[in-house]
């Protein structure tokens, strides 16, 4: 990620180089709610349907270079996604903690059409989307898995987001760019790498596994992950850029 950064901030200082060029740089914040396969409860997270996340805080650096009705857009950006509940409906005392972080390098352009004597400029955009994907789980008193925390291996993925919004400029220096983004993150690359000859069903959650386990079987347990699982996002998301 100080790698993403640090060309981040390169782009940005080799183009401030064209006059004709118009820069936007600063902090973004927003909510990120987990949608799809990507949201649901512990039961789904145990049951290897779903991954049972719900809402969380994201925030990161945006910035954008405006060449007349387009801008083409750079983001970094970390969210924080957890639940917690009762895994197995049999089981009324077992309980899980999930946990995911979300490191996004979003890479996009817009288009941009400007309201004639106002600030306001809405915008529609596409992102190509990098993802990196880790974070824990936490089972107690559950069948077939053992208790304590785990670990949930780093995964990257590739995808695809799509956005609407608004600039609205305070004078030549701020502008608060506001935008619901809806993000198909793991829209390409998903892999099952569990072990796939495994009879410990804690494998089954020790890495993203977004594909279906080739070694699923309806009357096995150990193997749970039995389709193919889509990650998106919906955010909403601030801004404020300051310009020079």
């Amino acid at each position: 990620m100080v790698k993403l950064f640090a060309l981040f901030f390169l782009i940005a200082l080799n183009l401030t180089t064209y006059s004709q060029i118009s820069i936007k740089l600063g902090p973004e914040l927003g909510l990120t709610s987990p949608t799809v396969d990507y949201s649901g409860d512990a039961k789904d997270f145990y049951a290897g349907t779903k991954y049972g996340l719900r809402s969380g805080l994201h925030y990161g650096i945006m910035g954008k270079v405006q060449l007349g009705p387009l801008n083409g857009r750079l983001s970094i950006s970390y969210a924080s996604l957890d639940n917690s509940g009762n895994a197995n409906p049999e089981q009324p005392g077992s309980t899980l903690e999930i946990k995911n972080n979300v490191f996004m390098f979003t890479l996009g352009t817009e288009f941009g059409f400007g309201i004639p004597f106002s600030p306001v400029k809405p915008y529609a955009g596409i992102d190509i989307l990098f993802s990196s994907i880790s974070g824990t789980y936490n089972y107690h008193s559950t069948a077939e898995v053992s208790d304590g925390e785990k670990s949930i291996k780093s995964a990257s993925r590739t995808g695809l987001g799509f956005a609407i919004g608004s600039e609205i400029a305070f004078g030549k220096s701020f502008t608060l760019d506001l935008s619901l983004r809806y993000n198909l993150i793991n829209l390409f690359g998903k892999s099952y790498d569990g072990v796939t000859n495994s009879n410990d069903r804690n494998d089954a959650y020790a890495d993203l596994n977004d594909a279906a386990d080739p070694n699923y079987s309806a009357t096995n347990s150990k193997h749970p992950v039995g389709n193919d699982r889509s990650i998106a996002t919906i955010q909403i998301n601030a801004g404020l850029l300051f310009g020079f």
